[in-house]
């Protein structure tokens, strides 16, 4: 069986043979990200005898997890922990950069399946992941929206995990993950932010109070579950 590098420059050799120059190089830059994300996050999704396996390579100094396993830790649950989080979270990548990853992951896994590297080539969670760079598009202008906070005397401060429990325009409503006190809001946002956003998302970020309502301080990632 085939080690998961070995698919990886298999899938690699066999689009750069169709694809115009600037375009594979997009494959082999995202193609290169993914390979870091496996071999520094993917062990999480092993089974205690493959754990066992990659430990004692790790142990030795020898932990490279795409030359340990193949086709079979090649699943959904790493395809989109890798767009959903290492990107966004780890490498921060600019919304342009997320739109190529979705675009070769999705081939990737459709090529995957041709290849019968795997029975599923996860095409209902490209459905849903299509709105991805949206969400990098919403960081960026939380960011902006974040420096242009009044300067205030606020009452009060919250730095969390927040779920976005109900928008208008201009305006969101939000849940803290941490500390489950109820819905706070309105936060006071720009219409580009509320038209974007979509309740059920994650933000990262500061807010603080005032006799108008919420306004955001500090800006974080933004995540769609």
């Amino acid at each position: 069986m085939k080690n998961i590098n070995a698919i990886l420059d298999e899938f690699l050799e066999e689009q750069k043979t169709r694809l115009k120059e600037r375009t594979f190089r997009d494959y082999e830059d995202v193609i290169f990200l993914f390979r870091e994300y496996l071999n520094g996050y993917a062990y999480q999704y092993l089974d205690d005898e493959n754990r066992k396996k990659w430990e004692a390579q790790w142990e030795e100094g020898e932990a490279f997890f795409t030359e340990l396993f193949g086709q079979d830790e090649l699943t959904e649950n790493q395809i989109s922990e890798f767009l959903d989080y290492f990107l966004i979270r780890k490498v921060m990548g600019p919304e342009s950069l997320i739109k190529k990853a979705v675009r070769v992951m999705k081939k990737f896994s459709k090529w995957m399946n041709e290849k019968n590297y795997s029975k599923d080539d996860y095409q209902d969670y490209f459905e849903e992941v299509k709105d991805l760079p949206k969400v990098e598009k919403l960081a960026q202008l939380i960011y902006l929206c974040a420096r242009n906070a009044p300067e205030s005397q606020y009452e009060d401060i919250i730095n969390s995990s927040f779920l976005v429990s109900k928008i208008e325009k201009g305006k969101l409503w939000l849940e803290d993950d941490l500390d489950g006190t109820g819905v706070i809001g309105p936060v006071l946002v720009t219409k580009g932010i509320s038209d974007l956003c979509q309740e059920g998302w994650r933000i990262n970020m500061e807010i603080g109070k005032t006799s108008k309502g919420w306004y955001i301080l500090e800006s974080g990632n933004v995540y769609r579950y």
